[in-house]
C-alpha cells in the first residue's frame, strides 16, 4: 500500500480505499491549509477575544463573512489541486456553498446580534456540507436524507480527526534536520545574545533618539494586554482544530454503508401510540374550534377571551416540533403499513391544526404588543412546521416520493430570504406603526436600540416630534457605547450618525 500525493492512503487492487489519518503525508497543501486556519484563528482572538470582557460584547461580522469566504476558497483551491472537485452534476452542493457564502454575508450587513447567533451554527453546517459535497468527500446526494445524515455525523468529528497531523510533521523535520542543527542554532544564540547586549549599550549610550525610542518600545511592551499568553495558546488550539476540519475534505470519500435494517417498532406498536397521541390532539382540536376560533368566551378563562387567546403559542410550537419529529420516523418505520401511514397523516393533520392555533394566537400577541426578532423567527418556524407536516402527509400517500431535497432547500432559502428582510427594520417599522396608529401607548425603545442601527430610518417616521426626538437620543446614545470593534462591525453601523 503506497501514499499518494494528496495524502491518502491508495487502494489495494481490488480493495476500497480507506482513510488513514494516522500515516497521512503533510504536503504543500496541508501547509497551505494550516497556514489559512492559523491565521483565520488569529484573527478572531486578536481581534475579537478581547472585546468580549466588555460591558457590550458583539458576536464577529464582517471579520467572520471574511475568514468563511478565505477558507472556502481556500479549501476548494486545495481540492481543486488534488483533482477532487465534483463541480458537473452537483446541484446540491452549488445551491449549499452559494447559501453559505450569501448567508455570511449577512454577518457583514446586519448587526442583529440574536440573527448572527442563529446563523452562526447554519452557516457552520452548510459551509461543511458544502465542501463534502463539492470535494467528494461526501458521495451520497448532498440535500437526500441520507446525505444530510452522513454530513452532520461527520461535521464535529471533523475538528480532531487531523489535529495532530502538524505536530508529526514537525517531529519528523526534526529528525530529518537531525541534532546537528538543533546544537549549532543553540551555540549561535549562546554566541549572539552577548554580542547584541554589547552593540545595544554602546547604540544607546551614541544616540539619544534611538534610545528614547528603545525606552518607548519597553514601556509599550509593559503595557501589553496580561492576556496575550491565553489569546496566543487558544489561536494555536483552535487554528489546529481549524486545520483538521479542512483537512478532512482531502479525505477519500466516506463508505457508503448497506442499508440499515428496518427498526424492529411491530405496526401495533406504532399506530397504538399514534392512536392515543391523535385522540388527545382531536379533543384539542374541538377546543380549539368552540372557543378559540370561534370566539367564544366562559368563566374559566383567566383574564378572559384577549388573555386565553394571546397566550401559549410557545408551547404549542414546541410540542408541533417534537410532533413532527415522531412522525417523520414513524412514517419510515411502517411505511409498509396502510395504518400506521393512515395514523400519521390523521396525526400530521390534527398537528396543522395546532399550529393554525399557534399562529392565531400569535397574530393576536403582535397586534397587541408588535413584532420582536424572536417572534419574526418563530413565524418563519411555525411556516416550515405547516410544510413538513403537510409533506408528511404527502409522503404517508406516496411513500416512494422524496420530499426531503425539496423541502431542505425551500427551508434554507426562506431563512436567507428572512435574513434579507432586514428584522430589525422590519420590527422597527411595525412597532413605530403601531404608536402611530394609538395601538400602542409608548415604544419599547430600550428594546429597539439594543438591537442595531437598523431601526434608527424606523424611528425617523414617529409622527409626534417629542417622542420622535427622544426617540432617536436614546437610541443614538445607547448605540454608540455599544459600538463594536472592527472584527466585529457592519454596514449596518452606517446609519448611526457621528458624535457631536
Amino acid at each position: 500500500m503506497t501514499i499518494e500525493e494528496s495524502g491518502t492512503l491508495a487502494a489495494p487492487e481490488g480493495g476500497r480505499r480507506e482513510d488513514a489519518p494516522s500515516r497521512r503525508a503533510f504536503g504543500k497543501r496541508e501547509w497551505m491549509l494550516l497556514a489559512a486556519a492559523l491565521l483565520a484563528a488569529g484573527c478572531y482572538f486578536f481581534c475579537h477575544f478581547p472585546y468580549i470582557l466588555q460591558r457590550y460584547s458583539h458576536l464577529p461580522g464582517v471579520g467572520l463573512t471574511l475568514t468563511q469566504w478565505l477558507l472556502t476558497a481556500v479549501s476548494l483551491a486545495a481540492a481543486g489541486k488534488a483533482g477532487r472537485l465534483r463541480i458537473r452534476k452537483n446541484g446540491a452542493g452549488i445551491f449549499l456553498l452559494a447559501f453559505s457564502l450569501w448567508l455570511g454575508a449577512c454577518f457583514a450587513r446586519f448587526a442583529d446580534d440574536a440573527l448572527r447567533a442563529m446563523n452562526l451554527p447554519v452557516v457552520c453546517l452548510s459551509t461543511a456540507l458544502a465542501l463534502a459535497s463539492l470535494t467528494g468527500t461526501n458521495p451520497l446526494p448532498a440535500l437526500s436524507g441520507a446525505g444530510l445524515r452522513l454530513g452532520f455525523r461527520r461535521f464535529l468529528p471533523s475538528f480532531f480527526r487531523h489535529w495532530a497531523l502538524p505536530i508529526r510533521a514537525a517531529a519528523a523535520m526534526r529528525e530529518k534536520n537531525g541534532p546537528s542543527r538543533l546544537r549549532g542554532l543553540g551555540a549561535g544564540l549562546a554566541l549572539g545574545l552577548p554580542i547584541v547586549g554589547v552593540a545595544m549599550c554602546l547604540l544607546l549610550s551614541a544616540d539619544g533618539m534611538f534610545d528614547a525610542l528603545f525606552q518607548d518600545s519597553l514601556q509599550a511592551l509593559s503595557g501589553m494586554d496580561g492576556s496575550f499568553p491565553a489569546r496566543l495558546l487558544l489561536s494555536m488550539l483552535f487554528g489546529l482544530c481549524l486545520f483538521s476540519f479542512l483537512a478532512s475534505f482531502l479525505d477519500p470519500p466516506a463508505p457508503e454503508r448497506e442499508k440499515a435494517a428496518e427498526r424492529a417498532f411491530s405496526p401495533v406498536t406504532l399506530s397504538t401510540v399514534l392512536g392515543m397521541l391523535s385522540a388527545v390532539y382531536a379533543l384539542f382540536v374541538y377546543v380549539q374550534f368552540r372557543y378559540l376560533f370561534g370566539g367564544a368566551e366562559t368563566a374559566r378563562m383567566a383574564g378572559g377571551y384577549a388573555e386565553y387567546a394571546r397566550s401559549g403559542f410557545f408551547q404549542l410550537v414546541i410540542l408541533s416540533v417534537l410532533t413532527l419529529l415522531l412522525i417523520l420516523p414513524c412514517i419510515q418505520w411502517g411505511r409498509r403499513s396502510r395504518a400506521v401511514r393512515g395514523l400519521c397523516a390523521l396525526t400530521a393533520a390534527l398537528t396543522i391544526v395546532i399550529v393554525f392555533s399557534a399562529f392565531f394566537r400569535m397574530r393576536l400577541y403582535i397586534r397587541a404588543f408588535g413584532l420582536s426578532v424572536l417572534r419574526v423567527v418563530t413565524l418563519w418556524g411555525m411556516a416550515m412546521i405547516l410544510l413538513s407536516l403537510a409533506a408528511s402527509i404527502v409522503k404517508c400517500c406516496l411513500p416512494d416520493v422524496k420530499i426531503c431535497p425539496a423541502l431542505t432547500a425551500l427551508a434554507l432559502a426562506t431563512w436567507l430570504g428572512m435574513n434579507g428582510l432586514n428584522v430589525d427594520n422590519l420590527v422597527a417599522r411595525n412597532q413605530v406603526r403601531l404608536y402611530n396608529e394609538g395601538v400602542l401607548s409608548e415604544m419599547d425603545v430600550s428594546y429597539l436600540s439594543s438591537l442595531s442601527p437598523d431601526v434608527l430610518p424606523a424611528l425617523e417616521d414617529i409622527r409626534d416630534d417629542q417622542a420622535r426626538q427622544s426617540a432617536l437620543s436614546l437610541a443614538e446614545e445607547r448605540l454608540h457605547s455599544a459600538a463594536p470593534a472592527p472584527y466585529d462591525w457592519s454596514l449596518s453601523w452606517l446609519f448611526l450618525p457621528g458624535k457631536q
